[in-house]
């Protein structure tokens, strides 16, 4: 619960590229419909994948989070309902940039946990192809979903049952593309800028990853997302037909 101390709304800022340029956008274009018990969901294949390129995201939608408990006027213990999807070789042992690392390792989650994603229940790992992670997202009952721009499934993956399709387009209410380009044709993209305060949390977080270097270089200050259609991204992990 760090985060609620040391972030505050106007640490993010939200630009909106169109066809006629790119425009300052308030958090409700960026996370339409907004609700505190939304279930967010962050898929990344390997442990650090997430944290690099969808954490100002998190951290924003953490922040709206604490932000509306705060407005309550009351003291508060509460953590969001932001989830860790994560790729893993077997079911003890996590997929990570420094190869496949037990699920035991000290300090395994740390960056995670840097992020808010906590308490442990909010680590859920799955095998790193993307129907395996799209089938975890189902049972983890994600609703507002961040998934890697190039993670689609690989030509002898067996499909998903025809329900799960169904269902998640009943119950996401958004699905973002993270790491993609700003010129990706077809979406509502994004760049999410942050303040030095949300920077700095980032810097911190990628220190606590397996492997991390001291001097590591200063991280973006912005990323980009993309938001897309949501029978699109199902038809396309081939978990969903209109017909």
């Amino acid at each position: 619960m760090h985060t609620s101390t040391r972030l505050a709304a106007g640490d993010f800022h939200y630009y909106r590229h169109t066809d006629t340029g790119t425009a300052a956008a308030p958090f409700a274009d960026f996370c339409p419909a907004y609700h505190p018990q939304d279930r967010i969901g962050v898929v990344s294949p390997w442990l650090e994948t997430g944290v690099a390129g969808a954490s100002y995201a998190l951290l924003a939608l953490t922040t709206a989070f604490y932000d509306q408990q705060r407005a309550t006027a009351r003291a508060f213990f509460d953590y969001p309902q932001h989830f860790a999807i994560v790729g893993a070789s077997a079911p003890d042992r996590v997929a990570s940039a420094q190869g496949s690392l037990p699920s035991d390792t000290p300090g395994l989650w740390d960056a995670w946990s840097w992020l808010d994603v906590w308490p442990a229940s909010q680590w859920v790992t799955a095998p790193p192809t993307a129907t395996a992670l799209l089938e975890r997202v189902f049972a983890t009952q994600i609703n507002r979903l961040f998934w890697p721009h190039n993670l689609w499934p690989g030509a002898d993956e067996p499909p998903l049952p025809s329900y799960v399709g169904k269902l998640l387009r009943a119950r996401l209410k958004t699905v973002y593309l993270y790491g993609a380009s700003p010129d990706a044709p077809g979406h509502a993209r994004f760049d999410l800028c942050a303040a030095p305060a949300a920077q700095t949390l980032l810097q911190e977080s990628l220190a606590q990853l397996p492997g991390a270097q001291a001097d590591a270089a200063p991280v973006a200050t912005s990323q980009v997302y993309a938001m897309v259609g949501m029978e699109m991204f199902l038809r396309k992990l081939g978990a969903y037909n209109a017909e």
